[in-house]
C-alpha cells in the first residue's frame, strides 16, 4: 500500500508577502562604496562625533578598506554606519526590502551582481 503524500501547508498570502523581495528603487554609485547607517551619522561638519566633516576626509578613512567597513561610534562601539564596496564599481543597483504581515521594512538589500 503507498503511502499518502503529505502536503505542506499553503503559507497564507501575508506570509508569501513577507517572504517576497520588492524592488523599491535604486541607488547610484559613483565613488564604489555605499554607506549602510543613518545619514546624519555620516559626513557632517561637526565630525568630532562622526566620521568625516568633508567627503575627502571620508574617503581617506575609507582607502585601506576592502570588501566593508565598520564604523564605531566616538566611545569605541560599533552601530555607526558600515561602508561596503560594490564589488562592481559605479553603476545604478536596485535596492530590495522584505516586509512583514503589517507592511514594515524587515530586511533591505542590494543587489550589486546584476547580470550584464
Amino acid at each position: 500500500m503507498r503511502k499518502p503524500i503529505r502536503r505542506r501547508p499553503r503559507a497564507s498570502r501575508a506570509r508569501r508577502r513577507r517572504q517576497q523581495w520588492e524592488q523599491v528603487g535604486e541607488c547610484g554609485v559613483d565613488s564604489g562604496m555605499i554607506w549602510i547607517g543613518d545619514p546624519s551619522y555620516c559626513v557632517t561638519p561637526d565630525a568630532k562625533d562622526h566620521p568625516a566633516a568633508t567627503w575627502m576626509d571620508f574617503c581617506g578613512q575609507t582607502d585601506d578598506m576592502e570588501a566593508a567597513k565598520q564604523f564605531h561610534f566616538p566611545r569605541g562601539h560599533a552601530g555607526l554606519g558600515v561602508c561596503v564596496r560594490s564589488g562592481h564599481g559605479d553603476g545604478v543597483y536596485p535596492v530590495d526590502v522584505r516586509r512583514d504581515a503589517q507592511g514594515r521594512v524587515m530586511e533591505a538589500r542590494i543587489v550589486f551582481d546584476l547580470p550584464e
